[in-house]
């Protein structure tokens, strides 16, 4: 049997819909920490990469439209158009991390961390007792 350790332990919180692990995240600009925007993220495993609303750059005074466009899929059949950026993602309590996330041009219903994100951390969830757990190590 594996043994795994986790550093921080967390509840799903209660949404009207239901449960969800829902993380609340500080996004900066990498090149100014001081410059940040707080948000709530949910945790996705059937997400490839993260995507975050795009409204939330102009906080952070960054273009949300450049170069570098990915187009996001759902399970749904629709796909969203995001651009890529740079910033610096800050959990309290665990640590920052240095990541390229998808901003959407159209709004969207949920900030999503996905399985880029849980490339950088371990991460466990209980489901019947609606937690889960992060280490930020992989």
């Amino acid at each position: 049997m594996v043994a795994v350790e986790y550093q921080h332990r967390f509840n799903y919180r209660q949404l009207r819909y239901g449960s969800s692990p829902v993380l609340q995240v500080r996004i900066t600009r990498r090149d100014n920490p001081g410059l940040g925007i707080d948000s709530d993220a949910y945790l996705d495993s059937g997400a490839e990469a993260s995507l975050f609303n795009g409204d939330l750059l102009a906080a952070l005074e960054i273009d949300l439209i450049n170069n570098n466009r990915k187009t996001y899929g759902s399970t749904f059949g629709g796909s969203v158009t995001g651009y890529l950026h740079n910033i610096r993602l800050t959990l309290p309590d665990v640590g920052d991390f240095s990541m390229e996330i998808g901003f959407s041009h159209g709004e969207i219903r949920r900030n999503l961390l996905g399985r880029d994100f849980f490339n950088l951390v371990q991460i466990g969830f209980r489901e019947r007792q609606l937690e889960y757990y992060l280490t930020a190590r992989p």
